[in-house]
């Protein structure tokens, strides 16, 4: 009986000890806090699928090496389907704020969808981390928790007309742009570099998401053009090259890809492909370095593809998040300390290195790249875009003043 008191009274003192250490030093964040609920949005059907799927891919690419953990604390990802539709991605991301009460929302792609998200974190107050690149969100509307993680529309626009007249001696271009809100940055940001440069542009011919039958289009081109430059989107992408080729076209004009034959396109098309100078953006899967290297091979072993521009931003952008988390030790009660901490962070991502303007739009390289066909260990002979020309540390201002940008207004068509 005795022996049973002192194993009790010791058995309490344990208790009390361990108590005392949990209520001093806190228990394990892990253990003990809630989980850091992440919103992301993609299109998950119609014509942007595809990239929706690679957004998605990148992003899940990322925790999964990062074992859904950061700060001290465990990330539960809720996933949402933009539809690539402003009204419906607005009505998600309510959702997912209100009932499923996530922290931040990430993703988005469709840049006529980024005002939309942008209103949400405006009246919610919670961190919206985007994908879409309407050039007015990080320049003339910019909502205080809103940050985009991408890249803006003009942003590998101009890039793409310096290009066209300064390396591929342009004069005369025509440009096929797609009708909507990235397309008119993108499209209209490249026209202005090149006209300022000297060039001449011929026509721009405007095209709707969803183009079946690009021949009529086509026709149309000015007979004293002699560049096109094709930016378009998910599946008018190949759409547009059956044209070109099965028309003739190419046996009239030249033409880049200014936003247009990227990975997750690549593997529909034929060796036709080869040698087009594919794209102006901010990451090409052909680039070497040991931080794309490792990525390439990691996305290609997991999903059995190349990555493409959109599978490498969602990558990126769990990279900005890890690093903001970590530095605030996992709380995130403080959304304007959220968005004034991941302002500050850089990162060395598969694409280069990133930092952020204080407009909250990022700075960093831009490749001009071409399509190449390689073999690779996994996947046998593929195309893939390979980097031939690289602007370094592009801003979405180009070179000019920032102030004087702003006052010359939004691009519009």
């Amino acid at each position: 009986m005795e022996r049973r008191k002192k194993r009790a009274h010791m058995v309490g003192i344990i208790s009390i000890l361990f108590l005392a250490f949990v209520v001093t030093y806190g228990a394990s964040p892990a253990l003990t806090a809630e989980p850091i609920r992440i919103g992301f949005m993609a299109p998950m059907k119609g014509p942007l699928a595809k990239p929706g799927e690679d957004l998605l891919n990148g992003f899940k690419l990322f925790w999964k090496q990062n074992g859904l953990e950061v700060g001290g604390r465990t990330v539960k990802i809720l996933y949402a389907d933009s539809a690539c539709n402003p009204d419906t991605a607005m009505t998600q991301a309510r959702r997912l704020i209100h009932a499923e009460k996530v922290d931040l929302i990430i993703g988005g792609l469709c840049g006529h969808v980024g005002p939309a998200l942008a209103q949400v974190s405006r009246e919610t107050g919670v961190p919206v981390l985007v994908m879409p690149g309407a050039d007015e969100l990080t320049k003339w509307d910019i909502v205080p928790t809103f940050v985009r993680l991408s890249v803006s529309a003009s942003q590998i626009g101009h890039p793409m007309g310096d290009y066209l007249y300064n390396v591929l001696g342009a004069r005369n271009v025509t440009f096929i742009g797609q009708d909507y809100a990235w397309g008119h940055g993108l499209t209209l940001g490249a026209a202005k570099t090149f006209k300022e440069a000297g060039g001449k542009v011929a026509k721009i011919l405007w095209t709707p998401i969803g183009t079946a039958d690009y021949g009529p289009l086509l026709a149309s081109i000015p007979t004293d053009t002699d560049w096109v430059v094709a930016n378009v989107v998910g599946a008018d992408r190949l759409r547009l090259f059956n044209a070109w080729f099965n028309f003739g076209y190419d046996r009239k004009y030249k033409i880049a890809g200014g936003y247009w034959l990227h990975s997750d396109a690549l593997f529909q098309l034929d060796d036709k492909a080869v040698d087009l100078i594919a794209q102006c953006n901010i990451y090409s899967a052909g680039l070497d370095t040991p931080e794309n290297k490792a990525f390439v091979k990691a996305f290609i072993k997991e999903y059995k593809t190349v990555p493409s521009w959109m599978a490498e931003a969602a990558y990126t952008m769990g990279l900005f998040v890890k690093e903001t988390i970590e530095a605030l030790n996992g709380k995130l009660d403080d959304k304007m300390a959220f968005v004034d901490t991941i302002l500050k962070v850089k990162v060395n991502a598969p694409r280069g290195p990133v930092s952020l303007d204080k407009y909250h739009n990022p700075i960093q390289n831009v490749y001009i790249s071409k399509v190449e066909k390689v073999n690779d260990p996994v996947l046998g002979e593929i195309m893939i875009n390979v980097p031939i020309k690289t602007y370094k540390n592009v801003s979405q201002f180009w070179t000019w003043n920032p102030k004087d940008f702003l006052a010359g207004g939004p691009y519009k068509r």
